[in-house]
């Protein structure tokens, strides 16, 4: 389980933060509603809804809504999460899409408020949800253990106070009691679900936002001097999708510990209604994978890069995009052999990563791997400490996936930056760093020559009012040229690299994986600080000995109390191992890098 993080009060997020927060969020809205992947307006709309907890907060707080998360929606939510940026308010999501031109009203005559799911508008769902309130984590595991001996994956949360775990539907379903279908036969089965998820106006609690019921005087966890503010987060992540009937069948499978009031029949359960996945769906299978998939052999490119969104998927070598592609029994122990090793010491990723990599991987096999199965072995291998870029390749795998290119793959993997920038770390900021980074990435991933700003603040995971004060320095220095774009088209300013450096101060070679997850995982000054550690390794070998002081005067710290922290939040995050020597009874710290 990942690590709960309380506060005393609501944190306020950087710009940088508010960033990473709506990507995630939109991650999580695309998995439970895939409609709002689609390219254009959608039938139904989602909403996110803020349920202020704190009674200081006298201003009203609009929900917010979409049809689909294009350009000019994903920046209406970051304005969003902007708003209640701070502020004592929960956030949940509405698990039915629903009609938002439907103008009904309730049975008392009053209009349901514009913009909200409710009863009456709502039409359709893509999960079937269970609300675990009130339970330890032992418990929610043992309760999510049953369901995977049924073969059934959840994405789970963290609600911060529970767990809500959701089951993915394959399809649409149209039947407005499916919740209160789903959650009497969970109730039946034995599964301590909240039986209030009920009605298809039931909203969820939003992962990556944070619970304040503790600042509501009705709930039960409120706290007038000492309230703990939890962020939820998700747990568990799972792209795979069920039939709703398949579900219901596995559950019925199992003996009622509370006797059903009106177990469905199945003429009754093969009634359930249900449409297209997506709106792209209704365009027909034939048409869909015509325009998406593009075969590299028997491998479905476009499926595997959604799958593996982890990865730059094109760039592998094609006998590791087959590996990946799934495994026939008698060579799934020596891909993993060959392939964990791969992961970590070719790309330069984490545990974690690898382990939420190799799941995909065991889903596709023949026969199948558990879940459980490939965290065993992936904490096995990774183990090992294997020093090669990846496993042996053995006669099998040769036959099976054919020759594999590695040196031509790692020669195109690799961001060459100038020692003249290392220089100048002393006096550019940490988020300058960053930017010049992820500029060195975008030009080696995607050949991007001249970034406009919006490109920027993709890859830098920055606002624009961030990229604006911190690209100064780097034009200022030279590493950067800003120049007008054509004014007739309307364009704006944009920025390329400086395409020349002192060749007589060398330069620094940096993974194109371990620059992204750099970006993806490290704050600004720990991107900053790692890049001078590799920049001092790789021209002295394998250890650096060089004191906290002299780090803190070369990136520009004001101590070495900050190198500390940094260096020791680093390796917590497997950046680097760093050792603590006592040398004639003086203490010195040693930086290996993992990457």
């Amino acid at each position: 389980m990942k690590e709960i993080k309380i506060f005393k009060t609501v944190p306020v997020l950087s710009d940088g933060q508010i960033d990473k927060q709506t990507e995630k969020q939109i991650r999580f809205l695309k998995a439970v509603h895939p409609q709002l992947a689609d390219d254009h307006w959608n039938v139904g709309r989602v909403e996110l809804r803020p349920v202020k907890r704190d009674l200081k907060l006298k201003e009203y707080l609009r929900s917010f809504g979409s049809w689909h998360l294009g350009e000019k929606d994903i920046a209406e939510l970051k304005k969003f999460l902007q708003i209640i940026n701070g502020k004592g308010a929960d956030l949940y999501f509405s698990g039915f899409a629903f009609d938002y031109g439907l103008d009904v009203y309730k049975k008392d005559g009053n209009k349901y408020e514009k913009g909200k799911v409710n009863n009456e508008n709502a039409l359709f769902t893509s999960i079937l949800p269970m609300d675990f309130d009130g339970i330890t984590a032992e418990e929610f595991q043992a309760q999510k253990q049953r369901l995977i001996d049924l073969g059934i994956e959840t994405i789970d949360i963290f609600s911060g106070h529970g767990y809500q775990s959701f089951i993915l539907l394959n399809h649409r379903v149209t039947d407005k009691e499916i919740y209160k279908k789903f959650t009497g036969l969970m109730l039946a089965k034995g599964f301590k679900v909240d039986e209030a998820v009920q009605d298809p106006a039931r909203v969820l609690r939003m992962p990556y936002s944070f619970n304040c019921k503790a600042l509501d005087r009705n709930s039960k966890y409120y706290s007038a001097t000492k309230p703990e503010i939890v962020a939820t987060t998700d747990v568990f992540w799972t792209e795979k999708r069920y039939h709703v009937t398949e579900i219901f069948e596995k559950l019925n499978g199992l003996p009622d510990v509370i006797k059903q009031i009106e177990p469905l029949s199945e003429i009754e359960l093969n009634s359930i209604q249900t449409a297209p996945l997506s709106d792209s769906d209704r365009r027909g299978k034939k048409e869909r994978n015509k325009r998406e998939i593009e075969a590299v052999g028997e491998i479905k490119i476009e499926t595997l890069k959604a799958v593996y969104s982890m990865l730059d998927f094109e760039r592998l070598p094609d006998a590791i995009q087959r590996m990946l592609a799934g495994t026939r029994e008698g060579l799934r122990n020596k891909v993993m052999m060959f392939i964990i090793p791969f992961l970590r010491n070719s790309l330069g990723l984490n545990i974690q990563t690898i382990k939420d990599i190799m799941v995909c991987w065991g889903e596709r096999c023949s026969p199948s791997l558990d879940a459980s199965h490939i965290f065993k072995e992936t904490d096995r291998i990774y183990a090992k400490d294997f020093k090669g870029k990846h496993g042996k390749y053995t006669e099998d795998l040769h036959s099976a996936y054919g020759y594999l290119e590695f040196e031509n793959y790692t020669k195109k993997n690799k961001l060459i930056i100038s020692n003249d920038f290392f220089d100048d770390l002393s006096v550019v900021s940490d988020c300058a760093t960053r930017i010049y980074l992820a500029m060195k990435l975008g030009e080696s991933l995607e050949g991007i020559q001249n970034f406009s700003k919006l490109d920027l603040q993709r890859y830098a995971q920055i606002s624009e009012r961030t990229l604006e004060r911190n690209m100064k320095e780097l034009v200022l220095k030279g590493h950067v040229t800003k120049r007008r774009g054509n004014r007739r088209a309307g364009e704006g300013y944009v920025y390329y690299l400086n395409p020349f450096f002192n060749s007589v101060s060398g330069f620094t070679a940096l993974e194109n994986a371990t620059v992204k997850l750099m970006l993806n995982e490290l704050t600004d000054g720990e991107l900053k600080l790692y890049s001078f550690l590799s920049k001092i390794v790789c021209q002295k070998g394998a250890d650096c000995w060089a004191s906290q002081k002299y780090i803190a005067q070369k990136i520009g710290k004001k101590g070495h109390d900050s190198i500390s922290k940094m260096t020791a939040s680093l390796h917590k995050k497997g950046f680097i191992t760093k050792k603590t020597i006592d040398r004639n009874g003086i203490k010195h710290s040693i930086y290996n890098l993992n990457f």
